[in-house]
């Protein structure tokens, strides 16, 4: 009879643990493809332990042992247990040690022996087996030393929060596009404007949930979290598709800057014209420069920590400008001639798609929420519909609020009429609403701007590979930053009326490109090759 070969006790509780042990696994060290079944019953109880795959188990604990356990076929279990070893290693009485035959090893292994004791586990879905996220954001923290000066580091699991999740993407999509909605939707009217609204609202969720997908299977292939949107258009298209989304990208983001600063230096220079100051009679642009500088220090001296804490503050006064905007202006608006049949154009509509969408961008922040969220398809879901949802009513109640106090001017059909600068001094309006809305015009752009020279500093640093932190970084900073502004306040200082020009130019071409067309080739390409 051929010899029988040993391994190590500890080994198999150590490949239980932390692997799912096949048969076929064991047959390896076993000198007959029948295996028979082991259960070792202990006198005082049963030690639990786990089968499950999951690096996040923790064993139970206990004292080392390097037993050698022999694997024998059927007919020697069969005629002879070799009690001696068995008995003096294990300490075991001779009833306390039963062998088995079972087709299936691991199931009576696992049910004599148990699972791991559930104060045992690093997480809980563990023993369920249901663990829905993808990976797990861990932080250590060090703990006070014992007084045997002893020191323990705890592990803390940082889940993330979907309501969190969901604020990132509303107050990202809550940006200046919303000024010139009205703008765009006035020649079409209330009730088909808002029609389009929703379909385009569908459509932005549907373009956020497929970039999810993308950002989860690519955090699986490199096991990196962090992913960006700029890596997912490399890394799905190839080199030359690659190129076309990194251009549509820079794009759009250019092209809102454009809007930004010059729609920003014309409320700033209209905010100093009530304190006496006229700084567009030194000489044109000077609005601009001022509202880029002031901007751009803010973003390139303060602390990322400082400028989180002032934008909180910026977008406090957003919501409370909106809120006081909706109170006030529903009193004055016109909503019976709004939703008369007269004035409702669908025709129209299909003009105001491109800052329909625009209004709506998030996608840029989804490849964070997927970070924050582990991955967790469920949560991230709830996140992207609950998040959007929230700025869409938003949408709805401020574009009819504004068409409703500039309802039956003759101007509405005409595409450059602004119902927002038609505010002041129309008769029947408040004064105060004007305030409201230069109000919450420049705060809006302002919470923006700082989002988008964030967004092309990730960007330029990506291309130009260099890190975000660092001595290098700080030594390509005023090259960064002038790379960030003078492009587009160059183009701002030659038409400061350009803003919903570039905003309609950057919806066109930069978001349909980025979020309406690349995202389901992507994902028809990593799905069906």
């Amino acid at each position: 009879m051929r010899k029988t070969p040993k391994v190590s006790f500890s080994y198999f509780l150590i490949m239980i643990t932390y692997g799912n042990l096949q048969p076929t696994s064991v047959t390896a060290f076993s000198s007959s493809s029948s295996i028979s079944n082991l259960v070792i019953k202990r006198k005082r109880r049963n030690v639990n332990f786990n089968t499950s795959s999951d690096p996040l188990s923790v064993p139970y604990r206990r004292k080392k042992c390097s037993l050698g356990v022999s694997l024998m076929d059927e007919d020697t279990i069969e005629s002879k247990v070799k009690k001696s070893y068995f008995m003096d290693e294990l300490n075991l009485d001779e009833d306390a040690v039963t062998i088995k035959s079972n087709s299936n090893f691991m199931e009576s292994f696992k049910e004599k022996v148990g699972v791991i004791d559930p104060e045992r586990l690093a997480f809980p879905e563990i023993s369920s087996g249901e663990v829905p996220r993808v990976f797990s954001n861990i932080s250590y923290k060090k703990t006070a030393s014992t007084p045997n000066g002893e020191h323990y580091s705890s592990a803390i699991h940082d889940p993330g929060s979907t309501f969190s999740a969901a604020s990132l993407i509303a107050g990202t999509t809550i940006g200046a596009g919303v000024l010139a909605l009205p703008i765009a939707t006035a020649p079409a009217g209330l009730i088909p404007s808002s029609t389009a609204l929703c379909a385009a609202w569908l459509y932005m969720v549907i373009s956020g949930l497929l970039i999810a997908e993308l950002s989860i299977n690519r955090i699986g292939e490199t096991g990196r979290p962090g992913v960006g949107i700029l890596e997912l258009y490399k890394n799905s298209l190839g080199r030359n598709m690659g190129l076309v989304g990194s251009g549509a990208y820079f794009f759009l983001h250019y092209a809102i800057m454009v809007a930004y600063l010059a729609q920003g230096g014309s409320n700033l220079g209209a905010i100093l014209e009530t304190t006496g100051v006229h700084l567009s009679s030194y000489f044109p642009g000077l609005e601009q420069i001022l509202f880029a500088t002031i901007t751009g220090s803010l973003v390139y001296f303060a602390k990322p920590a400082v400028v989180e804490k002032f934008n909180n503050v910026l977008v406090a006064g957003v919501l409370g400008s909106f809120a006081a905007i909706m109170f006030i202006g529903a009193g004055s608006a016109d909503f019976s001639s709004l939703l008369a049949p007269e004035n409702q154009h669908p025709e129209m509509v299909v003009n105001a798609f491109p800052i329909l969408f625009l209004s709506l961008v998030y996608q840029n922040v989804v490849p964070t929420v997927v970070t924050q969220l582990e991955g967790d398809r469920k949560k991230i879901t709830s996140a992207i519909f609950g998040g959007t949802l929230a700025p869409l009513v938003m949408f709805l109640g401020w574009n009819a609020v504004i068409l409703g106090n500039v309802i039956g001017m003759p101007e509405m059909m005409n595409g450059n009429f602004d119902p927002i600068a038609s505010l002041e001094g129309k008769e029947g309006v408040s004064p105060t609403l004007s305030y409201l809305v230069d109000a919450f015009s420049e705060l809006a752009i302002t919470t923006s701007l700082i989002g988008f020279i964030y967004g092309l500093l990730d960007g330029i640093t990506d291309l130009a590979d260099i890190p975000l932190k660092g001595p290098k970084f700080e030594k390509w900073k005023p090259a960064l930053f002038a790379a960030v502004l003078m492009p587009p306040l160059t183009l701002s200082l030659g038409n400061p009326d350009i803003f919903y020009q570039a905003l309609d130019t950057a919806g066109a071409f930069g978001v349909s490109t980025l979020f309406l067309v690349l995202p389901p080739i992507m994902v028809w390409q990593a799905r069906y090759g």
